[in-house]
């Protein structure tokens, strides 16, 4: 047997044609393999010639300055030079920006384009209060008569509220619309004949001291002061604890309103309603109200959450905010002073009326910087609304919470009382508070 190469049995045989007798000469002069074809090996030889031969023609052809331009040759491969249409197929042209840039040239530009349409190019861009009251109070809503049968249908639950009060639970409303007209007729039509006491949580000015305040002094009658209000809590808790048969019931307004969501605050009111005989009815407003509570508020709270969807307007609770379409005048403060000063003893506004006839009588002094505290202290007593400086301190630090006076230091030290509003507005309010 004659010995065979195994390249010739273990591979696919080609079908030999006639054409390929010219290959097969060439093959045998072949000395060695390689894995790259010969015509691609010719090919590239033949390239690194031309390219050689082009580099020294690019040699020659700047050393003798010429500017023709340069005009690549035929044979030269595309792998060197590509020209610009087949380079446009290929990939995007040079000049398009890309989507960064596009981005950056968008939100970098200066110009800002703004809408031209404001508050001053209508016809009245601003009303006075009276008139905006006027125009919400004008128009009644086309559902007055749904909106009347659900007030009815929510009183039907006031024998359950008071049952679940007297249990020991405090009752919470919630839902949209204004729940101060039903709240108004529960106290109305359930607690008139109780002790309570109505918060609006919804004022501005409104403190956890004014609130304290008025259990101490107007249901509790009691004269003397505290140094903290964690001392009236206790005395509240002290005196509601040796009075059993005592049961005073708390309404507020809107429990979540600005100055009552705070932490001490609401601590405060929580220790309140644990009391057995206080009992608690509260509503909020404001869509994330729940998290002013934690786990240990909730259980001092002991909330029952009724949903009374009344779809009434919020049209107290909104009057003292600030608006782009009304006036700022001084009704607003006017009708602030007048809800403050009536939640106060006689005497506090006996006191507050002196201070705002001084500073009436010296507006017309460009330099008028207030009422000292020794000359105020004494016309208080010639007027018999004080018997020491330390019941005036008092007073004047629950001015301070209410924010209706100021102090300050003059040059020689001596410390000065000013009420910061208008004299216009001052004038008015002394006229309403005679007139009533």
């Amino acid at each position: 047997m004659s010995r065979v190469a195994g390249s010739s049995i273990f591979t696919f045989q080609k079908n030999k044609r006639g054409h390929s007798m010219a290959h097969t000469g060439e093959s045998k002069k072949v000395q060695f393999v390689s894995t790259t074809p010969h015509r691609l090996r010719k090919r590239m030889t033949e390239e690194d010639e031309e390219s050689t031969e082009q580099e020294h023609k690019v040699k020659k052809e700047d050393k003798e300055n010429v500017k023709a331009p340069r005009t690549p040759s035929k044979n030269l491969s595309a792998a060197l030079y590509k020209t610009p249409a087949k380079k446009s197929k290929s990939s995007e042209p040079v000049h398009q920006p890309s989507m960064v840039e596009e981005y950056f040239e968008a939100h970098g530009s200066s110009k800002v384009l703004t809408s031209d349409r404001t508050l001053e190019r209508l016809h009245t861009p601003k009303l006075d209060r009276e008139t905006l009251i006027r125009l919400l109070e004008g128009k009644p809503s086309c559902y007055s008569k749904e909106i009347q049968q659900l007030h009815k249908k929510y009183c039907k639950h006031f024998n359950k509220w008071m049952l679940q009060l007297k249990l020991g639970f405090s009752v919470l409303v919630y839902g949209l619309g204004s729940k101060k007209a039903l709240l108004e007729e529960f106290r109305v039509s359930h607690l008139s004949q109780e002790i309570h006491l109505v918060v609006n949580g919804f004022f501005p000015s409104i403190t956890l001291k004014s609130i304290l305040n008025a259990l101490t002094c107007e249901v509790f009658d009691h004269q003397g002061s505290f140094r903290t209000p964690a001392d009236q809590i206790q005395f509240i808790s002290k005196t509601l604890k040796d009075s059993p048969d005592l049961n005073v019931y708390l309404i507020i307004h809107n429990i979540d309103g600005p100055m009552l969501r705070g932490e001490k605050t609401q601590c405060a009111l929580g220790q309140l309603a644990s009391l057995p005989n206080l009992h608690l009815v509260a509503s909020i407003d404001h869509i994330n109200a729940p998290l002013v509570w934690d786990q240990f508020k909730q259980s001092q709270f002991n909330w029952l959450w009724w949903e009374c969807v009344t779809f009434q307007h919020y049209a107290e609770e909104t009057s003292y905010e600030n608006s782009l379409l009304v006036q700022q005048t001084g009704a607003l403060a006017l009708s602030s002073l007048t809800h403050v000063l009536r939640s106060l003893t006689p005497n506090a506004r006996g006191i507050f009326k002196l201070l705002v006839k001084f500073q009436l009588e010296n507006k017309d002094n460009p330099s008028y910087t207030g009422l000292s505290f020794q000359d105020f202290y004494q016309r208080c007593r010639e007027a018999f609304l004080v018997n020491s400086d330390l019941t005036l301190r008092t007073q004047l630090t629950e001015f301070r919470d209410h924010k209706l006076i100021r102090t300050r230091k003059g040059a020689d030290g001596v410390e000065y009382l000013i009420v910061p509003v208008e004299a216009n507005t001052l004038v008015d309010f002394l006229e309403n508070e005679e007139g009533d």
